[in-house]
Order: structure tokens, then sequence, then C-alpha cells
């Protein structure tokens, strides 16, 4: 019994409020206790307020650890009481603990909405326990006493509830019957009762649209989940509904009572995959399945029968869907199976800061109280952490689901990514993704694919084609589908000549009225003369209503219609219903949408032009109508529709902002298109300065998201910033610093290595006083020094850099420049420090690098810092260490495509393999240096060329591994790249000795010993002076590497310096 309260339905006195129902929540004094996000906490919590009698330890340990023995459980149950302790502050007020026993204290300062739900029935306050019963007890727990005690109360509401819904009919409460009514289908919604009650309220307030909607509801409900028709009861009182419309002359055909439900047939073997990869997936390991084949092939109704039988076997299943039209919101699908009942209620049981993040797709978290902090523009530390939220609501609770997402080819990149960060995540996780895939439209470049290969390494992934019916599937599709035993042979042939086993055709074909006569056809063998058959069929409304139904492109709510059209309420409602009637449309919950995508292809092809244009203004008039308190929220949309109604200048303001919250929601590649988009339409505006600026805003904000996507190497990343530098200089005005910085990394990825100083250094004289300008244009400075082998120099500025770093800035590097100063020229100062000799000091300045990183968890970052950390542990020749980092690239680079680093590491990779013996590593090296090459990203051509030498010269092909040397030597000079010259020339050296050229052996080493001293390279001086004192008996170079060798501070452990003082003692 609750104790504390100043009465029944008052405001509560309790020190402590446990709400178990819906959210649940542990509450001291006002304050939310974190240590109750555990659901072992939760569970224990409620099981003592819910028993309230005093609990044996020992019964109660065997009963939560009945497959332990009984030391065990007893062990198990001292720590549950110890973590309850420490996490209940005075848990002495609230739960009395002895050795023996432990109890609920029922007179203590606290209140359980459980028990305050049941004394509100008791006292007959049945307003009070609707209000208080906010969902299921504890949902994210499935033990038996849990859902024992979870279906009595589910029970005890569905009976206030329907109790307050009737008496509310009764008293003509229309308000209050369909709000309560509302509650009891949201707990039952095959409830018929429930549905009449609320249509009957709904047509006292004269709301026609809302009664009409709630029965569609209804009867897709019970199909989906039933496979089911309304009862006559309901169905009588709709067709009454619909019999009270105003008379209109409406076409016939075959309605939804003369056609039913496509049955199913025809896929006992693709039927038994989806089940045995459900099976599999339940049992733990993430999988993703597709379901591939043609439009109309009945991908979506494999995935539906089988959400159905999950559903039926008590499992979580939600479904969602990608739409091809323009102007599709990021993340679409993945805020659609978040919002679904499947997975809403599990998120509320996340820690804040999962929630915090999961807020950025879903407003509705938003706490009021805690302003949401800045967005950080194509931040990739933020869209980890996003995936990773969303990956923790898809799997929290660890109770099997499924998710299915049709049409996944028209899915945003993002969607697509994160879906392969799930499967990977969640390796034991019960999860089984379903995705229907139009593999015709699937372009050679579809992300998709690349999900496809990376999941299949990982044995995460089936595929499951759909082929056409055969004969005779397809007239036992027909006769079913005609509720008959067998149909006319006539018929039988026609449609299989006509259809040709495809089961959309079937289907639309016998609702279109296709018969066994020989009078003209109905169709033609053509889908789309079969839905234009079906669609000449509705009346004209009914039509006109379609045609603006496919240009608004995607699910649509009558109301939007009413805005767009101009029309009488209860006449365009007459045709949504017409249009649901002949399953032309089907009800998404507020919203209506086609019942198949190549429907609303037809639908579109029937408008013309000019009205399409016009069309596209009227619904974009109706968006910014609809959304009117926040319209950036709708701003994808309002571009895509001011961009096909040809007006221009609200089409490019639209996509800024529509870009801009893509950014927000780290949609990168959302992000990107529509910048590059509204850059696009500026080119329909006369030429004029207010253009130009708007194009030089435009590109800096697209520079970030490009440059974190395609790297700074890129021809997209250096035509945006060239483009920039050219209006800044046309408009008058200072360079923006994102722009200097951008094109001076675009032109060192060419090797324009004074180009890129001069942009450096303009960058520092522009903002002298600025430290984010200071630690970027030194960072440049350092990197091109060292590109050219000048150490002291690099040494110098990336010093400089460091020092000028203040990590208040932190986030506007980020933002700016996308990456992380601090960790970025430490990492390159290591390489600094190694090239100098120092390689134990190298070693720990790439560790306190990567330290920096993977703090930060920023990916471009990290991926940078990793990727040079192990061109580092390659030239110290621990290869332990590279095969680490390699690893960890591996799993990094999944999610990030920044593409002039992967070539490195592809090329460390072949290299390893050969280090390891084997020979096809030399394949993956030459990848690297065809791509390179093809690409113009002469910047790793040296570096991969040089692996490629290695070996060659490790499998014996001496000759060609001098061809790639020269090739090095040849990019060094023609570039000016000096910093592996000396390195390219040794092993050109050891080369030439091993294939029997003496003297070219020895010009190559002295030229190695000569360029590594003048440089300061005392490391690649010592590798150098080595090969030519092992290879030449040489006493004055052997003089020089007993000096040098006594100059090498560190890294006396490495197989560079240990062959160095072993070969310095044989020879005595």
């Amino acid at each position: 019994m609750p104790s504390n309260t100043s009465g029944v339905g008052g405001e509560p006195l309790a020190r402590l409020e446990v709400r178990l129902l819906g959210v649940v929540e542990i509450i001291l004094d006002g304050r939310r206790l974190r240590a109750f996000n555990s659901l072992r906490l939760q569970r224990f919590l409620a099981l003592l307020a819910l028993r309230g009698d005093l609990q044996n330890r020992s019964r109660l340990a065997f009963e939560l650890w009945p497959d332990s023995d009984e030391r065990q459980a007893h062990t198990n149950l001292r720590k549950l009481v110890h973590d309850l302790r420490h996490s209940l502050p005075d848990i002495g007020e609230f739960v009395e603990i002895d050795n023996e026993t432990v109890r609920w204290n029922p007179v203590g300062p606290s209140e359980v909405d459980v028990l305050r739900f049941r004394d509100a029935l008791a006292a007959g306050d049945l307003e009070l326990a609707a209000r208080l019963y906010s969902g299921d007890l504890l949902p994210a727990c499935y033990d038996d006493w849990v859902l024992d005690e979870r279906a009595k109360l589910r029970a005890e509401a569905y009976a206030a509830l329907m109790r307050l819904t009737e008496d509310a009919a009764e008293r003509g409460d229309h308000e209050a019957t369909i709000r309560h009514a509302q509650r009891v289908i949201d707990l039952e919604p095959t409830d018929e009762a429930a549905v009449r009650i609320q249509m009957e309220a709904h047509l006292a307030l004269g709301d026609r649209t809302a009664a009409l909607r709630s029965y569609h509801r209804y009867a897709e409900v019970l199909e989906r989940d039933l496979a089911v028709a309304p009862g006559e009861a309901i169905e009588a009182m709709y067709q009454k509904l619909r019999s009270a419309a105003p008379n209109r002359d409406e076409v016939q055909g075959k309605d939804v009572a003369h056609v039913a439900k496509s049955p199913f047939v025809g896929r006992d073997l693709e039927w038994k995959q989806l089940n045995e990869a459900w099976n599999t997936a339940r049992r733990g390991g993430a999988h993703l399945l597709l379901v591939t084949g043609e439009p109309g092939i009945g991908k979506s109704r494999l995935a539906l029968e089988l959400g159905r039988r999950v559903r039926a076997q008590g499992h979580a299943v939600a479904s969602a869907r990608a739409y091809e039209a323009a102007g599709r919101l990021p993340w679409g699908p993945v805020v659609d199976l978040l919002r679904s009942d499947a997975l809403r209620s599990h998120i509320d049981t996340l820690d804040t800061v999962w929630r915090a993040e999961l807020a950025r797709l879903l407003p509705e978290l938003q706490d009021a109280s805690r302003p949401s902090g800045p967005s950080q523009s194509g931040d990739m530390v933020q869209r980890h952490r996003l995936f990773d939220a969303v990956s923790r609501a898809i799997v929290v609770g660890g109770r099997p689901r499924l998710l299915i997402i049709d049409d996944l080819q028209w899915c945003d990149a993002e969607t697509i990514e994160l879906i392969g960060f799930v499967v990977r995540s969640g390796q034991t996780a019960p999860l089984l993704i379903v995705g229907t895939v139009r593999s015709e439209e699937i372009p050679e470049h579809h992300p998709l694919i690349g999900l496809v290969d990376a999941l299949g390494h990982d044995h995460a992934v089936t595929t499951v084609p759909l082929d056409r019916l055969d004969e005779a599937s397809t007239t036992t599709l027909a006769a079913r589908l005609l509720a008959q035993d067998s149909i006319d042979p006539e018929l039988a042939a026609r449609l299989w000549r006509e259809t040709e086993g495809n089961p959309l055709f079937v289907i639309e074909a016998l609702r279109a009225g296709i018969s066994s006569g020989g009078g003209q056809a109905v169709l033609t063998p053509t889908m789309r003369a079969v839905l234009r058959a079906r669609l000449s069929q509705l009346t004209d409304g009914a039509r006109r209503l379609a045609e603006l139904a496919a240009v608004i492109g995607r699910p649509f709510s009558v109301g939007l219609m009413i805005s767009a059209t101009g029309s009488d309420e209860q006449e365009l409602v007459d045709s949504v219903d017409e249009l649901w009637r002949r399953r032309i449309i089907r009800d998404q919950g507020l919203t209506y949408d086609f019942s198949h995508d190549k429907l609303r292809a037809v639908a579109l092809e029937l408008v013309s032009p000019a009205r399409r244009r016009q069309l596209h203004r009227a619904v974009a008039e109706a968006i910014a109508v609809e959304f009117h308190k926040d319209v950036d929220a709708a701003s994808p949309q309002l571009a895509a529709h001011y961009d096909q109604a040809g007006m221009v200048e609200p089409a490019i303001a639209a996509y800024r902002v529509a870009g801009g919250r893509a950014l927000a929601v780290s949609a990168l590649e959302e992000a990107v298109t529509m910048f590059r988009r509204a850059l696009a339409l500026l080119a329909d505006l006369p030429p004029s300065s207010d253009r130009d600026e708007l194009e030089l805003d435009i590109r800096i904000a697209l520079g970030s998201p490009l440059v974190t996507l395609e790297g700074y190497g890129s021809k997209g990343a250096h035509q945006l910033y060239e483009r920039a530098l050219s209006l800044c200089r046309k408009l008058r005005r200072p360079v923006n610093s994102p722009i200097l910085r951008g094109l001076g990394l675009a032109r060192l990825q060419g090797c324009r290595f004074d180009d890129c100083d001069d942009l450096a250094r303009a960058l520092l004289d522009q903002d002298s006083h600025d430290p984010i300008a200071r630690t970027e244009g030194r960072y440049l400075l350092g990197v091109s020094a060292f590109w050219r082998g000048d150490l002291a120099s690099a040494r110098h500025y990336l010093d400089g850099a460091i020092e000028a770093y203040d990590v208040s800035h932190r986030d506007e590097h980020l933002a700016l420049y996308a990456q992380d100063p601090k960790a970025v020229c430490l990492v390159r100062l290591a390489l600094v420090e190694l090239w100098a000799g120092d390689a134990g000091r190298a070693d720990e300045t790439a560790r306190s690098a990567l330290e920096i990183a993977v703090d930060l968890d920023h990916l471009m970052t990290l991926g940078y810092v990793i990727t040079y950390a192990a061109i580092l542990a390659n030239e110290s020749e621990d290869l332990a260490r590279l095969a680490e980092l390699l690893a960890d690239a591996d799993l990094l680079w999944k999610r990030l495509s920044e593409r002039y680093l992967k070539v490195v590491l592809e090329a460390l990779r072949g290299w390893l393999e050969v280090c390891e013996g084997s020979a096809a590593g030399i394949e993956k090296i030459m990848r690297s240096v065809a791509r390179s090459r093809a690409e113009g990203e002469t910047l790793h051509l040296t570096y991969t060329l040089l692996l490629l030498a290695r070996a060659r010269g490790m499998v014996g092909q001496f000759r060609q591994g001098r061809a790639a040397t020269r090739e090095g030597l040849s990019s060094s000079h023609r570039c000016n790249q000096r910093y592996l010259e000396a390195e390219l020339w040794r092993v050109d050296g050891e080369l030439a000795y091993r294939s029997g050229e003496r003297e070219a052996a020895a010009a190559s080493l002295r030229s190695a010993v000569e360029i590594a001293s003048a440089q300061g390279a005392r490391w690649l001086e010592l590798r150098a002076l080595h090969s030519f004192a092992s290879r030449f008996r040489d006493r004055t170079v052997r003089q020089q590497l007993g000096n040098l060798v006594e100059t090498i501070p560190s890294g006396h452990d490495l197989p560079a310096f240990r062959a160095a003082t072993e070969l310095l003692r044989e020879s005595g």
C-alpha cells in the first residue's frame, strides 16, 4: 500500500517515486536515479515493491536463479542486494533488509505507480487509473513473473478504459469517448467494439474523415495481423457511412470484396529460407536478409508474412519503407523504426546519454530543460555516436526482434551504412533485418553493394531471390483471389499469357476485370497497361486525388490534400475512401500511401508536365502551411517540390536549410546531395554579386561534409575550393580560412608543395591572432616540409602547431577542418622523429596521438592517426604493431569512406601478407599503385611504389622491383617529394646487388647514404649504411655506421638497429 500521499489523485508527498509502467524511472527527492537504468535493479525493486510481504532470501535466490546451484544463487542475491544498497540512498526508509529476509517497507515515504493504479481501481477512480497506466509493466523485461503480472495489469487497464469509453459515450461526451477509445485500441488494435464506438463519436462531431480513417486502420490491422475481414456489424456501419456520401458516377470494377488480398502461393522454398534465417537470428546473431526481385513479384508480401508469424510468436516486429521520390528525409526509415511500437518504449530504458543522441532523430525525446548543444557540421564523432545510440535502441533488452525495411534500394546512404553497423556490432543480438530490394534498380556504385560484400565476409547476410510464378501457381493464385476452388481454363491460360506469372500483374488484372472471353483485352502484357486500366476505373475526383498523391511522392494526410486542392472535405474524403476500397492506397496510421510504388509511378505518368509543375507548387504551399511551426523540418520535401515546380530561389533556400539539417543528424551523404543541388540551381539565376555571395556560402557549407566523405585529395574537393577561391577574388573579399586550408591540403595531395606553403602563409598572415588559423597554417607548413624531406622545418612547424593548439577550439577545428590538429600533428611529428633516428620517442608520440584520437572518437581524426601510425610501425619494422593497427583500421574504415588513405592501408595490408609468406599480397600493392596513378593522388604514389619494390625483392622479382624504385625516384624528383628518396635508392641498391649488378648497387647505396645524411634522416642513413656495409667490404662505410650507431638514442630493440650492431660486432 503506498504511503504518505495527499490522497488518491493528489500530489505525492513521497520521497521515492517508483514508476514501473511505461518509462521506468526511480526518482528520489525529485532526482532520477541513473543506477536504476540497470534492468536487473529495476526487476528486483519491482519484485519487492509489488509483492510487499516478507521475502525469504533463500527462496528468493532459488526463484531468481533456478539454474544455479544454491551457493551461486545466494552469492548472486548478495551481490544484487549490495548493488541495491549502493544505488538507493537511505535505503532503510524503503526496504527492510536482514540476513534472512528482505521486504518492501509498506509505510515508508514512497509510492509505486502500479500500487496506486490498483488502489485507484479499488476506489472506483477510473480516470486516475487511466492516467497512471502509462504503458506495460517493465517493458524491457521478459521474466515469467513479469509477463504474468504485465498481462494482468494490461487486462485491468483494458477493462477500466473500456468502461470509461462506454460511460463517456452514454453521457454524450464525444471527445472523451474518442480519447478513451483510442487508448483501448492502442492496447487491443483488433477490438471491434472500441472502433465502432470511436467511429460513432467521430460522426457525432461531424468528422466523417476521422470515422473513415478509424475503419480503414482497423480493417488493415485485421488483415495484416489476423488475415481476416471486419465483422458484419462494423462492416454494415461502414457501408452506411459510405451510403451517406453524395451520389457519384463511379466506374464499376472489381472491389475488395470481390478480389481478396493476395494469398500466399508458390513460395515454399523461399518461405523456408526466411524462417530458417529468423530461427538462426533469434538464437543470437544479428543478420541481414535481402529479398530480391522485380516489382510486383511478392517481396513485400513474403516479408509481411514473416512479420505476421513472428508477431504471433510474441516477438517484436517493426516495419518501415524507403521512397524513390526526391525530398526524402535523412534517416527516414530509421526514424520510422525507432518510433514503432516494437522499439519506442524500449528507448526510454536507455541511459540518458543515448537518449540525448537519439533526440537528434526524434525531437520528442529532447529534454526541454536542457538546451541542445551546437551542431558540428560534418562531425564524424557525432555520426559514430548516433550509430551507436541507434544500435543500442534496436538491441536493448536482448529480446528477439524483426525489422523490415521495404525498398532498400531507395534508402539513403546513411541508413544503409547504419544497417551494416548494427549487424556487425550486434553479433550476439537476436536480431533479423529483412530488406526488400528491386535488384534491377541497384546502380553499379550503390552503397548496398558494398554492404553486401562487407557482411558477406562475416556470413552475416543472406539473399533470397524471387522469380515469377509458374503456370500452375498462377492459376492457384487466381482461384484463391476469386475465392473459388478452380477457375475457367481459358481465363487461366489468358492470365498466364498476359501476366507471365508476376503476382501483382495477376492481382491487378483480376481487379481490372479480366475475363476468359475473347472481347477487347483490359490489359497488355505490361504492368503499366494493367495499372492504367485500374486507375481508369476511378471517378474523376478519385483519379485527380491519386495524381496529386503521386506528385507528393510519399505518405500523405487528408489535411495536406485539402490544403493542396482547396476541395470540400466531404467530397475529398469520399475520394480517399474510394481509393482505399479499390486498394490504390492503404492506411498508415495518420496518413495514407499507395499500396504499391508502381501504382504511384503510373499515376504520375498520367499527369502532364505543365500540370505536374502546378501540383508541385500547390503541394509545397500546403506543406509550408502544415509545418508552419517548424517549416525547416520539412525543408527536404519543400526543396524537392519547389525544384520540380520551377521555383528556383525558394528551392535553393530550402536545399540550403535541408543540407544544414542533414549535417545536424550526421547525414553527410544527404547533406552533400542537398548542397550540390542548390549549387546546380544557381546556374538558373542571372549573374550578380548576390548570386556569387550565395554560391560562396553554399560551397563553404559543402566543404566539411564533402572532405569527410571523399578526402581533401578528391577531385570534387579540389574543384570546390578552387571555385571558392575564385569567388572570393571576384567579390574582392578576404579568402575564408577553411578555403585556404582546404586548398592547401588539396594542393598537398597533388605534391604542389610550394603552392601549399603559399596558402599556409596566407592563412597565417590573414588571421595572425587567431589560434585556430595559427594551428592549421603551421600544420600545413609542417607536413609540406616533411614531404620535401626538410626535417628541421617540419619539426619547427609541427611543434608550433601543437603549441598554438587550444583545446577549447576543438569543436571549431572539427567543424571547419574535419580533423583534430593536435592528434594529427603529433602523429606526423612521430614520423619526423623516426626519420631523425629517435624511434623510441617516435613510438611514444604516435601512441599519444592515438590516445587522443581514441578518446575523441572522431572518425576522420582516428582514421588519419591510425594510418600514419601504421606507416610508422612499418618503417620501424615492427610488424606486430603494424598488424594490430591494420586490424583497427579494418574496423574503422568500414564506417568511413575517405579514399586516399585507404590506398595506403591497402598497400600496407599487401606488404604484411608478403612478409608473412604470401606472394598474393603483391596484387594488393599493385592495385594501390594503380589507383594512385589513375586518381592523380601522387602524394602516396611514392610510398606504394616503395612497398611494391620491397615486395618484389622478397619474392625474387628484382628487375620488376627496380622498375618500381625508378618510377618512385622519378616521381620524387618531378614533385620535389624527397622524404623517401634515400630509402628508394637503398632498396634500388639492394635489388641491383641481388640481381648481380654490383656497380649499380654501389652507386645507388652511395646515393642513399648521401641523401639521408644531407636530410638529417639518421634512421634512413642507418639502413643505407647497413645495406652498404653488408654488401661491400668498405672500411670507411663501416666506420660511418659505427659512428652513427653511437648517436641513435632509442629504438635499440628494433630490427634495423640490431642488424647494424650485429654487423659491427661480426666485423670486429
